[in-house]
């Protein structure tokens, strides 16, 4: 894995429509000796699946075990962000480290509606599935990786063993709403401003990859209880971490989204662990409970959007725990 942190991303994509910011949870780093096996040895081997126009790539971390599928948020991040998952549950489970459509070497040849949709990602995940021939996946997913686990789960819900959601991506349009004042209300006058700056349309114009990496850096204060993570992210992020031309295609393409019916289908276990500052909200979490049959709820308190960085020991634990019940 490439360099010596481990990438964690928010869902986020800031795009300005109507003169509103719309932000997305995306993209953290923090040091990879945090994950307390990340140097232990890890056996690992590659594969592609040919999918329309393109080919999505995989690695799987793992000997031996169930498979479980690892979900990056974004969209748009490299799924490295995840790479602390495989490192924790790599000794007992095969974990699938999926480079989503658009990221690491799942090149697209356009970025747009009829490419970057959810229907497109829900299958690219069933032909993963029918690839590797696995007869029932566990998935795991942060923020848009916890939004397209779920949804997977309500569309194919006989192929899958169990859902984990670590961080909470919104379930409806509605929720995004919420998610977006949580956040601005956490940035102080400094961040705003640099988010003013490189949200002007001659500076997109004349660096979009910098504009897009300047702002994603400025809105992390937002995404954690502890303001030493937020600083420590905002010195180790890096360009490289995301595709920025991702998300504006998925959200032109996503409208008024409402994964509600979708999670009324799913059979499986779920469970739902969001650290108690998260700024998906508690509200979010709540009704997706009410609505998938068989969850259970967790919160880690003095945490934010990512458990596993502010709150490692408790989330491991209450992660593998879940985990060893399925069936």
């Amino acid at each position: 894995m490439k360099r010596k942190s481990i990438a964690h991303r928010f869902w986020f994509r800031l795009c300005t429509s109507h003169r509103f910011l719309i932000a997305f949870p995306l993209l953290l780093v923090v040091n990879a000796a945090q994950s307390a096996s990340a140097n232990a040895p890890q056996t690992t081997r590659e594969g592609k699946v040919t999918r329309e126009n393109f080919e999505l790539y995989y690695t799987i971390v793992g000997s031996g075990g169930p498979y479980i599928v690892i979900l990056s948020g974004g969209p748009g991040e490299e799924v490295r962000s995840m790479q602390a998952f495989a490192d924790e549950l790599s000794k007992n489970y095969q974990c699938i480290m999926l480079e989503q459509r658009g990221t690491g070497r799942s090149k697209l040849n356009k970025y747009d509606s009829s490419t970057l949709n959810l229907t497109a990602y829900i299958e690219d995940i069933e032909a993963l599935r029918k690839n590797l021939r696995i007869d029932k996946l566990t998935l795991i997913g942060n923020s848009w990786g916890m939004m397209l686990a779920l949804a997977y789960g309500g569309t194919y819900a006989d192929c899958v063993r169990a859902i984990a959601t670590i961080g909470s991506g919104p379930i409806t349009r509605e929720y995004l709403a919420v998610f977006v004042d949580n956040q601005k209300s956490r940035l102080g006058p400094c961040e705003t401003e640099v988010i003013q700056y490189w949200s002007e349309a001659s500076h997109r114009a004349a660096n979009f990859e910098r504009a897009e990496f300047e702002r994603v850096r400025a809105t992390a204060p937002a995404y954690f209880f502890d303001r030493k993570a937020a600083l420590q992210f905002e010195m180790e992020l890096t360009p490289d971490e995301f595709n920025p031309r991702v998300t504006p295609a998925y959200i032109e393409a996503a409208g008024a989204f409402d994964l509600r019916p979708q999670l009324k289908q799913i059979t499986a276990p779920v469970l739902l662990l969001q650290g108690r500052q998260d700024l998906a909200g508690e509200a979010n979490i709540c009704e997706a409970h009410l609505l998938i049959k068989n969850s259970v709820l967790k919160f880690i308190d003095k945490c934010g959007h990512m458990p596993w960085l502010e709150q490692p020991e408790q989330t491991w634990k209450i992660l593998n725990e879940f985990l060893r019940t399925v069936p």
